[in-house]
């Protein structure tokens, strides 16, 4: 990851709060500085090389970030069917790959951890 605007939230882990938007101002307001900061497998942000491992192989925590944000795209769902704008039925394929992800991000957690 390049520099971004950022604030460490936390100095002994070096956790960060980061601007995702470009309102320079409004992050210089809050004291925010253009850091190096990295992603970590959970989605939190670190000044760059602090960001943890949590004891997985590189590829699985990879592989792990990559199914949780997936994960992630899926959530207007749970909101279309409880507000009652659409059915399970409608989105029988979508919840079946979420059950697929939710159990392959568990054998990888167990497997690494």
């Amino acid at each position: 990851m390049s520099k971004m605007w950022a604030i460490i939230t936390n100095t002994r882990t070096k956790k960060c709060k980061v601007g995702l938007g470009n309102n320079v101002e409004l992050y210089k307001k809050r004291g925010m500085q253009l850091l190096d900061v990295e992603q970590s497998y959970n989605g939190n942000w670190y000044i760059k090389g602090y960001a943890p491992l949590s004891g997985y192989t590189p590829n699985n925590e990879k592989r792990i970030f990559e199914l949780k944000k997936e994960l992630k795209s899926y959530d207007y769902i749970g909101v279309k069917i409880a507000t009652g704008c659409a059915t399970i039925d409608d989105y029988k394929d979508e919840i079946e790959r979420c059950e697929e992800i939710r159990n392959e991000i568990r054998i990888l957690e167990k497997v690494g951890g």
